[in-house]
């Protein structure tokens, strides 16, 4: 009937598929990579970029127009289906319970060394990059975690957990039923819980392991 982006012609658009993989505690999980066009998929340099959500519709190969960006510019990029996706299934689902910047932090790192084990990507060369929870797991992935990637880039991402739900709870009241799903996921019984400032990367960014751009819309109320 037509076509979305005419001004993008087919030899432009990298190829995507499904990568399968174990994370470090034996779930099974997988992603999708988009690879750049025209180059060979060998040591390539990696956009690690996590959907939002986080129980959210798991990413799937076809166009991304955020991916194919990065893709065209010689980066292979992964999306990564960590646990909480929604489309695996209830216990998948219930899995990343209490698992922010925890096992579901690790779950996107792990896809990544798949991918260094194959040796598509140079691991030394990898940034991450998100929306939102992706936002949030960018900032984490620097925070967090360090080590792993050479920057982080967060667009609207949560960046102190505590401050969320205790915004939260004063908008809603703690009986809301969403905020009850999101204490339910977020591992803690009360939104003032000092655990989540562990892994909030708000309250870690002196201890940064690499260079964080911030974006934001200014009319932007979430």
């Amino acid at each position: 009937l037509g076509r979305r982006y005419p001004a993008i012609e087919t030899t432009m658009v990298g190829p995507t598929r499904m990568v399968s993989y174990t994370a470090a505690d034996g779930l099974k999980l997988e992603g999708v990579l988009t690879l750049p066009p025209g180059r060979e998929a060998k040591g390539l340099p990696l956009i690690v970029m996590p959907h939002g959500g986080p129980l959210s519709a798991k990413d799937q190969p076809g166009f991304d127009w955020w991916a194919q960006a990065f893709a065209s510019r010689g980066y292979a990029v992964f999306q990564p289906n960590f646990r909480g996706t929604l489309g695996y299934g209830a216990d998948f689902e219930r899995a990343s319970y209490g698992q922010w910047g925890l096992k579901m932090q690790t779950d996107i790192s792990d896809g990544m060394a798949e991918l260094a084990r194959q040796g598509i990507i140079d691991p030394a060369r990898a940034c991450i990059v998100g929306a939102s929870y992706g936002g949030y797991a960018a900032l984490a992935g620097v925070t967090v975690q360090r080590g792993l990637y050479r920057c982080a880039a967060s667009w609207g991402g949560v960046t102190d957990l505590r401050a969320m739900t205790g915004w939260m709870g004063q908008r809603t009241g703690r009986g809301n039923t969403s905020m009850r799903v999101w204490l339910r996921n977020l591992g803690v019984a009360d939104a003032g819980d000092a655990r989540l400032d562990a892994v909030s990367p708000a309250r870690l960014a002196a201890q940064a392991g690499a260079p964080i751009l911030l974006i934001h819309g200014k009319d932007d109320t979430v």
